[in-house]
């Protein structure tokens, strides 16, 4: 169920995004439904929901994101945007550019802020995110009329980057196995070899998602951890719930079934990842377990993220068509799945050539 109760009266819809009070009136009951926390307690408290007036031609820049942060991105957005762009706005945008009035910020200005932070260390890919944050806040501002233009419209952003994506192969897999074998980690590890599940999803598994006697695994919740709080969400996009089947990897069952065996409570709504002492561990917990165990057997350093990469890896190189990864990874479409392995997809192609090349050669 995607509706969570946070405390009494109140409960939180992770797919929608919304908060519903349950209040009385004349010894009625009704729910009201709010876009944000803040606004769903107010109502609970008896108190009227506060108004936030748009800023006045004259706020800085600043002024306007705190207005942006709060009124906008708040409540259409994942905590985890949340929280990167409210980090992004304290950390760099605002110390450097926080007190220009929105209506004399130049491009020149911002400009100057890209470089300055790839100067500071900052990769481009990092720059990129803070030029697109400015340029969404700051388009509201246009259609708002706040200002006529935008400057970020004359500003160049930096070339991406493209990411080296770590993966193993099949014979580092079986290292790997090897290794964390009889240990908490064994079943992350192999949900995310076997799988491509992400560690968010890894963490977010109960018991109620897992059907050993039929042979399949559902996605439907997601664990992470923002800021150093673990927080429970939906998964990435629509196409991330979804249902695997299981019923082949005899290697990943034996595992569940003795995680199964294990469990404290017949709670369906339990987690099946736990540590010794029974309780869930953080999800930056295991990265950092993993990042230990890699490097004291010799291993290259991988993440969980990695090991999904390597099932993409090991899916291509056995002939699994695009789609079907994509699918199983739970990405939103196929142009989300090609972008990021490029890289694999190339030497598909090269394949393929190769073949098409001997078969015409062949017929000479």
């Amino acid at each position: 169920m995607p509706r969570k109760t946070i405390q009494k009266n109140l409960a939180y819809d992770t797919e929608r995004r919304l908060y519903y009070a349950v209040l009385r009136k004349d010894g009625r009951r009704y729910t009201l439904t709010f876009r944000t926390e803040e606004e769903a307690i107010e109502a609970l408290a008896g108190r009227p929901t506060r108004i936030q007036r748009l800023p006045t031609n004259d706020c800085t820049l600043a002024d306007w994101l705190t207005f942006w942060l709060n009124e906008v991105v708040s409540r259409d957005r994942a905590e985890s945007t949340i929280y990167a762009y409210r980090n992004m706005a304290r950390c760099h945008i605002v110390p450097a550019l926080g007190e220009t009035r929105l209506t004399e910020l130049t491009p020149l200005q911002i400009q100057n802020y890209l470089y300055e932070k790839m100067y500071q260390g900052l990769s481009p890919n990092t720059v990129i995110k803070h030029y697109v944050m400015l340029n969404t806040a700051l388009q509201l501002a246009v259609r708002l009329e706040i200002i006529a233009r935008s400057p970020t419209e004359r500003v160049l952003p930096p070339k991406k980057k493209e990411i080296r994506i770590n993966f193993y192969s099949p014979e580092q897999l079986q290292q790997l196995f090897s290794a964390v074998e009889n240990t908490m980690l064994e079943l992350p590890v192999k949900l995310a070899a076997y799988l491509g599940l992400r560690r968010s999803e890894i963490c977010g598994l109960r018991w109620e998602n897992i059907d050993l006697e039929a042979g399949l695994l559902s996605i439907q919740e997601a664990r992470t951890e923002i800021g150093g709080v673990v927080v429970q969400k939906s998964p990435k996009t629509r196409k991330s719930i979804r249902r695997l089947g299981i019923a082949g990897l005899q290697d990943l069952k034996r595992i569940l079934q003795r995680a199964w065996e294990r469990r404290r409570s017949n709670d369906p709504k339990e987690w099946v990842v736990l540590r010794p002492d029974g309780t869930p561990p953080k999800p930056d917990q295991l990265t950092q377990n993993l990042l230990m165990v890699v490097r004291k057997n010799g291993l290259p350093r991988i993440s969980l993220h990695g090991l999904r990469h390597s099932f993409a890896s090991v899916a291509n190189s056995q002939g699994v068509p695009m789609f079907d990864i994509s699918r199983t990874l739970g990405h939103s479409s196929m142009s989300v799945t090609s972008n990021i392995y490029t890289h694999l997809f190339d030497e598909t192609e090269t394949h393929a050539l190769n073949v098409v090349a001997k078969a015409i050669e062949g017929a000479e």
